[in-house]
């Protein structure tokens, strides 16, 4: 991935032409997050401005983001992989997100229904039931507001990018 990522914001001139209205800059975040662009409620679409990003967006309000899955080291014990997705979940004020982490340390809940896209790397989608769902690059997933988890099955980093609309 990149250290930094240009994002160009459309607009429309004083004739009502579509145009270039900015762009701005932004950095890979906390948990191998880049934020690119965030709605707001009121009628104006570009109220997105860089700054901070809710991890998860408020109801009527989206978040469009990139998010980098490290590889799973297979020697590390798993009280110490419970510890790390404790410190993952309290590092970004989500404990809550935490609902049933029988089947993963890093299941969690959101009040989002988040469009997924998987750009590179080997994943697994983990829910409560079944097995673990294999993704591919160009698999894409609606996760609409339930319990799960991101597996990295593979040994390189995988990237993913998201649309996440908050819901109730």
């Amino acid at each position: 991935m990149p250290d930094t990522y240009r994002v160009i914001i459309t607009g429309h001139d004083a004739a009502g032409r579509s145009c270039v209205a900015g762009y701005h800059v932004v950095h890979e975040r906390e948990a191998g997050n880049v934020n690119f662009w965030m709605t707001g409620t009121g009628p104006d679409l570009a109220d997105g401005r860089p700054g901070a990003f809710p991890f998860f967006p408020a109801n009527g309000r989206s978040v469009f983001r990139l998010f980098r899955l490290p590889p799973v080291d297979p020697v590390m014990p798993a009280e110490a992989v419970a510890a790390l997705a404790d410190r993952f979940f309290a590092g970004i004020g989500l404990e809550a997100a935490k609902v049933d982490t029988s089947r993963d340390p890093f299941m969690h809940r959101t009040p989002t229904i988040d469009h997924i896209l998987v750009l590179s790397g080997e994943v697994s989608l983990v829910l409560d039931e079944g097995e673990p769902v294999r993704l591919r690059p160009f698999d894409a997933v609606v996760q609409r507001g339930t319990n799960h988890a991101w597996v990295n099955t593979g040994s390189e980093p995988a990237l993913l990018m998201a649309v996440m609309v908050g819901g109730e």
